[in-house]
């Protein structure tokens, strides 16, 4: 019974079988309006609630799945460490808030979002002291100092966006799955890339990559810098775009790679994802399971948001990323 989670694993087997499969993708997609998707939904209970999701609402019922998804994971995750590599997205984001009040001297609670492990007090209270580490994670302590620290509140976000990879790593290794591992290592190498891209489309501005590029990838930071001065052709003898290159050759043109970047990414991570749909027990379909819930309401959330603006279908199919279906 080593590595298997039997209620974990039972209540994932569950709950993946309810994620949007491509037929029912597709009802939304030739719902008229965003009050037909709204009612197809509706129709099938995607809100798990006896509350009708409508215009003003949705919205709301939307974060509501995710605060249920982080509650379901910390209910169920045989390693409370797991769930640390979920919620530090949120984190981030709510270190960020708190380094940039400092910088702004003024409260930007209504920023906050809650799916984190650590309240917006908790936050406050952890940025008075670095020895204190009051968040009990030394990759992150020391990537918010660093950020409190900033003198230019740009600098802020590239300091904490490479702090979440170095705390993403960190717990990574933790854990001990090596699936798990490769998996945070090739998602700072796909963020990489796109540093790389948005560095060439701004003229590569000195210092810019340095700045923002995350070392919890695959190469190191001496490597990339062959290729980010030079003419893109260059790029083309390096082994990451060798491997990655696929996602994006068929681009339509430079800019829509810089607009479908990061659909292209999130659809080759779900790609991935979807071998642990052929593995029974273990951590590993857990996480698999939560990371495409995940990505599920994110879909839902443009789709809807695509019909209430009117957007035409193709416009918002170009946002969607791929359901988690062999």
């Amino acid at each position: 019974m080593n590595g298997v989670f039997p209620r974990a694993n039972t209540i994932v087997s569950i709950e993946e079988s309810k994620l949007l499969k491509r037929f029912e993708y597709g009802l939304l997609f030739g719902a008229k309006g965003l009050d037909g998707a709204l009612g197809v939904l509706n129709r099938m209970n995607y809100f798990r609630t006896y509350e009708t999701a409508a215009a003003p609402n949705f919205g709301e019922m939307l974060d509501d799945l995710i605060k249920d998804s982080f509650g379901l994971m910390y209910d169920v995750l045989p390693e409370k460490k797991v769930w640390k590599l979920f919620g530090l997205y949120y984190d981030i984001h709510n270190l960020k808030l708190a380094a940039k009040e400092r910088f702004l001297k003024k409260r930007l609670d209504g920023l906050y979002l809650d799916y984190g492990g650590y309240s917006m007090r908790t936050i406050r209270s952890a940025a008075v002291r670095e020895s204190d580490d009051i968040l009990g994670d030394t990759a992150l302590t020391e990537g918010f100092f660093t950020a409190l620290r900033a003198t230019d509140m740009h600098d802020i976000d590239f300091i904490l966006d490479k702090t979440y990879f170095a705390a993403l790593k960190s717990a990574a290794e933790r854990l001990g799955v090596p699936e798990i591992k490769i998996f945070v290592t090739e998602r700072a190498d796909l963020y990489n890339i796109s540093v790389y891209f948005h560095s060439r489309a701004a003229g590569n501005p000195e210092g810019y990559f340095e700045k923002a590029f995350s070392d919890r990838g695959s190469f190191p930071l001496a490597e990339w810098q062959k290729y980010i001065g030079g003419e893109p052709e260059n790029a083309r003898s390096f082994p990451l775009w060798q491997k990655y290159e696929p996602l994006w050759k068929n681009a339509e043109s430079g800019r829509r790679l810089f607009v479908e970047y990061d659909v292209m990414r999130d659809n080759y991570l779900v790609e991935r994802t979807k071998a642990a749909k052929l593995i029974a027990f273990g951590v590993l379909p857990i996480c698999a399971y939560f990371f495409n819930r995940l990505i599920e309401i994110k879909n839902v959330r443009i789709l809807l948001t695509g019909k209430q603006n009117d957007y035409a279908e193709d416009e918002i199919a170009k946002r969607m990323r791929i359901p988690y279906e062999l």
